[in-house]
């Protein structure tokens, strides 16, 4: 060190310091500087987007949490009244043109959709996401072929699901649209006409799910009950038979399928308490031709009877 900058140190360290910083500050290139506050910039940029993830990974725990904490543990005590009671009818019939908008449908008799056609993956309602469930979550249960099957295959141990499934008016009227079941409802031939498919009604009745749904009591009153088959009761098809219930009833003897639908136990007792059909339930389920059997049977054996006693009481006399 030479001698005046040494005498500078020793009169005023400080200074001296401050001064020989700053020369060396001067002395480094400009391009030097202009790199090194770059660099202090993007590691700064890199601190915030760190920080910013770190943020919205812990508000998507919190959402994922509280949604889970606001499942339903109790189904049942969650159901809307009004889906639940379905159609309140009184004396006169339900007329779905004054509190429902229906959609007429062209004839068709395609059944073959496919799903991605429905711009849709096939929802599976549950008591843990049904109150994620959006319009168009119904819409497309009803619209799909199998979609609903595929529902009940879900839930067989739970008809309180189904039942609030069933009560669903976007469900409803999506189903009364397809191109399967719109011809049947509406053409009381043409549901004849399915009837006599003797193949076709021994496969679906033979189903893992439908006999899963049959050897249900609930689970067959939690559908005859619902705002779904009411509907397909006041169809034009179903007024016809509720109208004609010997035609109904030829049409089930006719059917091996339907003859043992026609047998369970649980289904008996569906028809004789639902509303559209209790009134003919003993014809639609063959018990009067019964009575009527055993009527002719017992006739003769009362009229010997009785002819027997009156010879006793003659030769009383």
């Amino acid at each position: 060190m030479k001698k005046d900058e040494l005498m500078k140190l020793l009169r005023n360290p400080a200074e001296y310091r401050k001064n020989k910083k700053a020369a060396s500050a001067a002395s480094v290139p400009a391009a030097a500087q202009a790199e090194s506050r770059a660099e202090r910039k993007k590691q700064d940029v890199t601190l915030l987007g760190v920080g910013i993830s770190v943020v919205v990974l812990v508000l998507l725990t919190m959402v994922f949490v509280l949604s889970a904490k606001n499942r339903a543990e109790d189904l049942v005590a969650a159901l809307d009244p009004d889906q639940v009671q379905g159609l309140a009818l009184k004396d006169k019939e339900f007329n779905p043109n004054q509190e429902v908008r229906v959609v007429n449908v062209q004839e068709g008799h395609d059944r073959s959709v496919a799903v991605t056609q429905l711009g849709s993956t096939l929802p599976i309602i549950s008591r843990f996401n049904y109150k994620t469930f959006t319009p168009q979550s119904f819409e497309v249960i009803g619209a799909a072929p199998w979609a609903l099957t595929m529902n009940f295959s879900s839930n067989l141990a739970d008809p309180d699901m189904m039942r609030y499934l069933l009560a669903n008016d976007k469900l409803i009227e999506a189903f009364l649209k397809r191109p399967d079941v719109e011809p049947l409802l509406s053409d009381p031939q043409m549901l004849v006409a399915f009837t006599a498919d003797a193949d076709t009604l021994s496969d679906f009745f033979e189903s893992d799910v439908v006999k899963g749904v049959l050897a249900n009591e609930k689970m067959v009153q939690a559908v005859a009950g619902s705002r779904w088959m009411s509907y397909l009761l006041i169809s034009t098809s179903g007024k016809y038979f509720r109208k004609n219930p010997k035609e109904a009833a030829a049409v089930i003897q006719a059917s091996p399928a339907l003859q043992k639908l026609r047998s369970n136990s649980y289904v008996r007792a569906a028809v004789q308490n639902n509303r559209y059909l209790k009134s003919i339930a003993s014809t639609l389920l063959g018990v009067q031709p019964q009575l009527e059997t055993q009527q002719k049977i017992a006739a003769p054996q009362r009229a010997k009877s009785a002819s027997g006693a009156a010879k006793k009481t003659t030769k009383k006399k």
